[in-house]
């Protein structure tokens, strides 16, 4: 199938859930295609791969078709991501002022690093990275973070899948040393990167755990620290850590 087939399939994949919407209710193929003016034959095929992906859901009784649980799934996502932004933003803008540096709001989606929320500082140097990217999770304290909160065996397999790639000579390449480093993270409650992602860049970031007490988010600090140990390091990670307890107790975390 052509690229432009692909994005035509998508858009009218995109008007039939409108359809649901609309209506309300569970639709049968003669509904939909009486709604849309489209063959049955055409709808049935797209019925077929979205019910494939738990986005439609047919009925074994009549045979009609309604939205499916992966859509109440993402929507959850969604909601939950717009509100932890809300939640997080003047957290983020007060750090951002008080220590010069740009701060991050991250969250691991298959299994890097996607970047929710930034907030810059007003010095002239800084550490962009675009609401909605995405960043590897090995070598960013982002990432190391999340990845430590993980199950061994989810951890092993994002690590094993995606690579672990040597950004740097600091950057952390093997399973081994992930799983020493995860172990430190886990006591710490924090995670540091050190130049591993980029020679000169350091960075400090503390979970947010929501109404069940899972990390599922991170804030973070990158700048262009001397060095970990320097005093203006501290003060971004305790206001960091401090700033992921105070977000994690508006988003229900009580643990």
């Amino acid at each position: 199938m052509s690229s432009s087939s692909q994005v035509h399939s998508v858009f009218k994949a995109m008007q039939l859930l409108d359809c649901f919407a609309e209506a309300q209710r569970p639709l049968s193929l003669m509904e939909l295609s009486t709604r849309t003016g489209w063959a049955k034959s055409t709808i049935h095929g797209l019925l077929a791969a979205m019910r494939d992906s738990c986005v439609i859901e047919q009925s074994e009784k009549d045979g009609k078709y309604r939205l499916g649980i992966r859509l109440f799934e993402l929507g959850n996502l969604v909601s939950s991501s717009w509100d932890v932004v809300g939640l997080s933003r003047e957290l983020m803008q007060d750090i951002a002022f008080k220590t010069g540096e740009s701060v991050s709001l991250s969250t691991l989606s298959r299994g890097s690093i996607l970047i929710l929320d930034q907030v810059e500082p007003a010095s002239s140097f800084r550490v962009v990275s675009e609401v909605g990217s995405h960043m590897p999770a090995h070598c960013t304290s982002q990432g190391k973070l999340l990845l430590s909160f993980l199950t061994p065996g989810e951890r092993r397999r994002i690590l094993t899948e995606l690579g672990m790639q040597a950004y740097t000579p600091h950057t952390i390449i093997t399973v081994e040393d992930m799983e020493k480093e995860c172990a430190g993270i886990r006591e710490a409650g924090y995670a540091v990167e050190d130049g591993e992602y980029h020679i000169g860049l350091r960075s400090v970031s503390a979970p947010i755990r929501d109404v069940s007490g899972t990390a599922v988010y991170s804030i973070g600090v990158i700048g262009m620290f001397r060095r970990i140990t320097s005093e203006d390091f501290e003060t971004a990670k305790h206001m960091v850590i401090e700033a992921a307890e105070a977000i994690s107790y508006r988003l229900g975390a009580r643990q």
